[in-house]
């Protein structure tokens, strides 16, 4: 099982950079949140929604194919260059529709007031698709670590600039207009601060400070991330004198495109419920609703981190040992492990929940907000079915089955619609959180027994079953409304979760070595 080891040791590497880069991500949300009404965050939230669906169509469904190809061809280095080739085409035709059209995209959106924002949004989607590759990249070389410096470093330029945008050059500003004697703590010298340059730089900083001016410095430090990204990925890059093969990409497409239809059905059951809060509520409502449903949609933030780390080391994993002989059986030992690992994060994230949820919100408008803490549970719960979605859609990649892939997806998606077409208008944030865990859990349902028929592989469905239900029916019933816990028991839970455990894998180990 030592392949196995180096699945959990590159799972961990991403995973670290993955949970302290978003964590430190996530600790903006509470600036973001002190700075903002629910309704300016709103706008934030709907924005960031239509770059989601935005980026499916960038990446063309070219990172999975780069790995499909990668190992059919045993050319990874130009499989790369002539992906990377058309994503750079595709992006420079993309900004110069930006360009062109951007007011009129924007007026469509339902923002004319920020005819800047689509621009700042097509430059960070084109420059972190190519990013993507070049992350593919190293993922498909065992790079872990040099993956991880580097979302790291992206993640801390993005972090400096919000807070010098949104904090340092607003204070800085109002010192030198209104000669205070202190400034960020420091004891300074109004005096050292006169002449027109001085004030021009004031009136600028003071006017970071105006709602417009801060929704658009949070895509202005995106997009310094995204673009400072590239040079560190310039390693990657040299592959690109490999050229560009035609009858290649032409094959690459035929896979990929289907993974396009994956991956916006995908998003329309992670995000469109935000641009429906935003259509179907009253106006005067939608931007607030729209913002608190999205604030509590990241207090699953470490069961998110972990399924996107597992995804980042899992996918070229299950492409390398597609050939090998016990594959199904690894993949199926693969799915234990990770139904072990969300069950255990689920459980904890519920346990902590009351101070969780104040740590990274802060506002009390957000945390106290009782329709907002009920759907915590129910999101997590998504979150553990997309996880499993994630382990049973490796069938239709490896088979090369990807517009079956598009299918079951797109089920998932008329799920996401439908659902809250029909109840957002009289529930609010509260029925997109249930309609998500609805198309999740339709997800997996579909994948297994699609994959089932297709590629068989031998799950342990009873013992996985059991395994989620000790981890989440007992904590569902955990009062997370309470300002403290009085039932101690509770914390008991991850004991006995841990013993089933260690319980089960014994008996397991038993019954193979009887074999």
């Amino acid at each position: 099982m030592s392949v196995l080891k180096k699945l959990a040791s590159q799972t961990a590497v991403y995973g670290l950079s993955t949970m302290l880069g978003r964590f430190l991500n996530y600790a903006l949300v509470p600036l973001y949140l002190s700075k903002f009404t629910p309704a300016e965050y709103g706008v934030v939230g709907v924005m960031f929604t239509y770059a989601s669906f935005l980026a499916i169509f960038f990446a063309l469904g070219l990172e999975t194919a780069f790995f499909n190809f990668a190992k059919q061809t045993q050319q990874p280095a130009k499989v790369f260059a002539t992906a990377t080739y058309t994503l750079i085409l595709t992006g420079f035709a993309a900004i110069l529709t930006a360009r062109w059209i951007g007011p009129q995209i924007m007026d469509w959106m339902g923002y004319p007031q920020y005819p800047e924002l689509i621009e700042y949004l097509v430059y960070i989607l084109a420059a972190d698709a190519i990013s993507a590759l070049g992350f593919a990249w190293l993922r498909q070389q065992d790079q872990p670590w040099t993956f991880a410096w580097i979302r790291l470093t992206n993640i801390a330029v993005n972090i400096v600039s919000n807070l010098f945008l949104l904090v340092i050059a607003p204070a800085f500003g109002d010192f030198l207009l209104n000669h205070k004697t202190t400034f960020l703590g420091l004891t300074l010298s109004p005096e050292q601060f006169s002449g027109d340059t001085w004030h021009s730089i004031a009136t600028w900083g003071q006017a970071q400070a105006q709602p417009h001016a801060m929704i658009a410095n949070i895509f202005i430090s995106n997009l310094l991330a995204s673009v400072i990204t590239l040079p560190l990925l310039s390693r990657t890059f040299t592959q690109l004198k490999e050229g560009f093969d035609v009858a290649l990409v032409k094959r690459m497409l035929k896979y990929s495109l289907p993974l396009i239809i994956v991956g916006l059905a995908g998003m329309i059951n992670e995000t469109l419920d935000r641009l429906l809060l935003k259509n179907l509520l009253p106006a005067n409502i939608a931007d607030a609703e729209t913002g608190m449903y999205n604030a509590f949609y990241k207090l699953s933030l470490v069961l998110t981190l972990f399924i996107q780390a597992f995804r980042f080391a899992a996918e070229p994993f299950f492409f390398s040992k597609s050939g090998d002989a016990d594959a199904k059986e690894t993949y199926a030992y693969v799915m234990r492990m990770f139904v072990y690992a969300t069950g255990g994060i689920y459980l904890l994230t519920m346990l902590f929940m009351p101070w969780i949820a104040p740590l990274l919100m802060q506002n009390p408008i957000f945390y106290t907000n009782a329709r907002g803490l009920s759907i915590i549970p129910v999101l997590l719960g998504a979150n553990v079915c997309l996880g499993l979605y994630y382990n049973l859609s490796i069938w239709f990649k490896l088979s090369g089955q990807t517009k079956m892939g598009g299918l079951i997806a797109a089920m998932g998606a008329v799920v996401t619609i439908v659902g809250n077409y029909l109840f957002i208008p009289q529930y609010g944030f509260v029925a997109s959180a249930y309609t998500t865990l609805a198309a999740y859990a339709t997800l997996v349902v579909l994948g297994y027994a699609f994959g089932q028929k297709n590629y068989s592989i031998p799950y342990q469905v009873p013992l996985l079953l059991l395994v989620l239900a000790v981890a989440i029916v007992p904590i569902v019933c955990l009062p997370v409304y309470a300002p403290s816990i009085s039932h101690n028991y509770y914390f008991l839970l991850p004991l006995v979760y841990g013993a089933m455990i260690y319980l089960i894998e014994t008996l397991l180990k038993k019954r193979h070595a009887a074999r």
